[in-house]
Formats: structure tokens, C-alpha cells, sequence
């Protein structure tokens, strides 16, 4: 069904499914028909639904199975049924999926829509990095249906861990802590929670998972990109 129909099921149905995989999907960048230019419809002449692709073509179609509308329409949903995403795109691509990627992206990043984006530098529709692609989204894909079994815990995280969750009290056990340990980023996590409740008491932003950006239209009017 290729990652178009897979991202449009999974993202209309979160609850029934643990995770959806999307190797340079081909998407559109808009949530309308209108939308699209023809930087990202020169495929259509090659074939597909009509009332989907052609010339002609359906706006309500286009918008009920675009899966960008269906994220902003069941973006609650998604959320609550951690729903895992993985979306991936080449940015040399024949026909151009990276843009559709990219607009997915950063749909998902406004919705605070947890998902895992990457996008391969010098990579096309076809060629010879499409193999270990596949490979790094299946072997992404088993890690969320069977998470690989955490390392045993040394003696040394083992006193963090407690420390911790007596609330700090007395003195903190020896350092060095290996920084990859999960111990480690929860002791993080509660260095800079007071500051961050601070900062989510101005700014409520601060409770999302991802930020609110500016964006290059945020600029005052002045020369473009390279010139």
C-alpha cells in the first residue's frame, strides 16, 4: 500500500496499532487540493486514482485521505494510544517525496505528535542506500513491537536510583555515572525540573513535547536565501 496508505490507516485508527513505519512516502505538502503546485504533482501523469490524482480531481477526496488532515483530525487519539511514528525520506529525491516528509514533520511537530523523522542526506527514490533504509525501519519497527531487553544495572546505578527515589536525601553516591544510563537522564530530568516549571508558569509552551518555532516568514522583509 506503500507509506501514504499506511500513514492514513494508522493515523485514523491510533488504537489498533502499535506502530506505523513510512520509507519516503508520497505525500503532498498541504492540507488542500489547492494547495499542491506542480513541483509536486508531475508524477501524477503516470497513473493512479483519478479522482485522487488526475487533473480533475476531488478536493474532499484529496482532503479525507490526506494524512496530514487525519493527524490534525485525530491528533487527541494519536497522542493517547502513543501511537509510535516513523517517517524517512531521501533529500535528493526523483519525485521530490522529501517535501511531503518534510510538511508531514513538521504537521506532526505543531500537533505534539511524538515521532521519529529522518531525513537522508544525498539519498534518492531508488539506488543504493534504499536497502539499509529498509533495514533501519524494520529494525526500528521490531524495537516497538519488542523492545530489546534493558542492561542489568551496576552497583553504582543502582545507589543513584535509590538516592533518588528517597528524594535525594543525604549525600548522592560517587560519581562518575555512565551518561547513557537511564539513571542519568531521570537525575537529569530532576536537576532542571524546578526550572522548568518556572519557565511552564510563563510560558505554557514549555509543558509540550516540541516547541513552538519561528519560521524563516517571521523575518522582516529582506533579501532571500542566497542571494
Amino acid at each position: 500500500m506503500g507509506g501514504y496508505g499506511a500513514l492514513k490507516i494508522a493515523f485514523a485508527h491510533p488504537g489498533q496499532w502499535r506502530a506505523v513505519a513510512a520509507i519516503e512516502p508520497m505525500l503532498e505538502p498541504g492540507f488542500r487540493a489547492s494547495d499542491i503546485h506542480p513541483r509536486n504533482r508531475f508524477y501524477h501523469d503516470h497513473g493512479g486514482p483519478p479522482l485522487l490524482l488526475g487533473p480533475e480531481r476531488d478536493p474532499d477526496i484529496f482532503a479525507a485521505n490526506n494524512p496530514a488532515c487525519r493527524a490534525v483530525q485525530h491528533a487527541a487519539a494519536i497522542r493517547a494510544h502513543d501511537l509510535a511514528i516513523y517517517l524517512e525520506a531521501g533529500d535528493s529525491d526523483a519525485l521530490l517525496a522529501h517535501d511531503g516528509a518534510e510538511f508531514l514533520h513538521r504537521v506532526l511537530w505543531d500537533l505534539d505528535i511524538p515521532h521519529e523523522y529522518r531525513l537522508t542526506r544525498g539519498a534518492d527514490h531508488m539506488g543504493p542506500s534504499l536497502p539499509s533504509r529498509i533495514q533501519a525501519a524494520f529494525q526500528w519497527l521490531g524495537d516497538r513491537i519488542k523492545p530489546p531487553e534493558p542492561p542489568a544495572m551496576t552497583d553504582l546505578e543502582r545507589a543513584w536510583r535509590t538516592w533518588l527515589e528517597n528524594d535525594r536525601q543525604g549525600s548522592p553516591p560517587s560519581l562518575p555515572l555512565d551518561p547513557s544510563t537511564e539513571t542519568m537522564g531521570r537525575m537529569l530530568r530532576l536537576q532542571v525540573a524546578e526550572a522548568r516549571s518556572r519557565a511552564e508558569r510563563i510560558d505554557p509552551s514549555t509543558a509540550r513535547r516540541f516547541g513552538i518555532l519561528p519560521t524563516i516568514h517571521d523575518l522582516e522583509p529582506g533579501p532571500g536565501p542566497g542571494t
